[in-house]
């Protein structure tokens, strides 16, 4: 059996992004560690492939990063953490916005790949594993991100969003709420789905019915966490509180709230999701989730190094925690 770079890993107890880097004959590698890792290679008669040493040695020190929409406040810390992360590899970063276009994503690929860049990072939905396929099939690096496909054909970044869905619901009813609504962006995603889990299984756990009036789904816009907010006040008996899967749609929801001459959180409190800028901005500052988009964008750049330097897809998968920032939208009732 042939000896890859994984096994020069464990041989010299480092990571495979370390070994990368002795192979790459990078700077940032301390000596004890470098010879330790050119000890493993002459132990256990390393040889690279010839598709390795192409990734070696002919390298465009560029990687690409294909983002849905990059007016979503989420993407542009993203797109922070993979460029200070990638820049620590000495990479540049090539950006392709595709504005949710299944086609585009598909071109873009072609267009990046006919760059040469070393490796892509994307955040594609569903519609598109095929193409992830055929990247995986091709052994061209590649790293999802953000976005947890079903299938999970390709190395992952992705979020815990059911954890997310759970610890903020669960915060809500020992805040005292038994009457939480729930604006989603829906069962379109694999994160829609996993946070509407979430949101059930936190009302299972503590003893509150589900109420599908109370799930009301919408796009990822100011505009439409306004809809959903407004459908919500119009029940017969509206909500005490409500989970918002987006702060972006909170924002929203907090125009339709104060529309309706109604306080926050005297009147309903609310919780947010993603800790993007605008949340501490909106009056009072928001509750929300922090999904922590800067360490997720350095993640997957890690986890494409590693890609880059294997002789084949590892499909590993990387789940980040979330965390609950605590701030003056919600009101306790006990």
């Amino acid at each position: 059996m042939a000896v890859t770079i994984k096994d020069i890993a464990q041989e010299a107890s480092v990571s495979i992004t370390t070994v990368s880097r002795v192979l790459n004959d990078r700077p940032d590698v301390n000596a004890k560690t470098r010879q330790a890792v050119l000890d493993a290679i002459d132990k256990l008669g390393y040889s690279p492939s010839s598709a390795a040493r192409n990734l070696v040695l002919q390298k465009s020190n560029v990687i690409g990063f294909i983002v849905p929409d990059i007016t979503n406040p989420s993407f542009p810390e993203l797109a922070r953490g993979i460029v200070s992360r990638a820049k620590h590899y000495g990479y540049r970063v090539m950006f392709f916005d595709t504005q949710h276009d299944n086609a585009v994503e598909k071109e873009a690929i072609r267009l990046l790949r006919s760059k040469q860049v070393d490796g892509i990072i994307l955040s594609f939905n569903e519609a598109n594993q095929e193409e992830l396929e055929k990247l995986k099939n091709e052994r061209f690096p590649v790293v999802q991100i953000y976005r947890k496909s079903s299938t999970n054909v390709i190395s992952t970044v992705a979020l815990d969003n059911h954890r997310s869905a759970f610890m903020g619901t669960s915060y809500l009813i020992k805040k005292g709420h038994t009457r939480i609504a729930h604006i989603t962006t829906g069962y379109q995603t694999q994160s829609g789905k996993e946070r509407i889990s979430g949101y059930r299984a936190a009302l299972e756990a503590g003893g509150i019915a589900f109420d599908e009036d109370l799930l009301v789904s919408g796009s990822n816009q100011a505009g439409s966490g306004f809809a959903c907010m407004n459908a919500l006040l119009d029940l017969e008996v509206p909500p005490t509180a409500v989970f918002v899967s987006h702060d972006i749609m909170a924002a929203g929801a907090y125009d339709a709230i104060y529309g309706r001459d109604l306080k926050i959180p005297e009147d309903i409190s609310v919780l947010g999701h993603d800790n993007i800028e605008i949340s501490r901005l909106l009056h009072p500052k928001l509750t929300t989730i922090d999904t922590h988009k800067f360490s997720l964008g350095e993640t997957g750049v890690d986890l494409l190094i590693e890609e880059m330097a294997a002789e084949f897809p590892s499909d590993r998968e990387v789940v980040r925690t979330t965390d609950l920032v605590e701030r003056d939208s919600v009101l306790s009732l006990v």
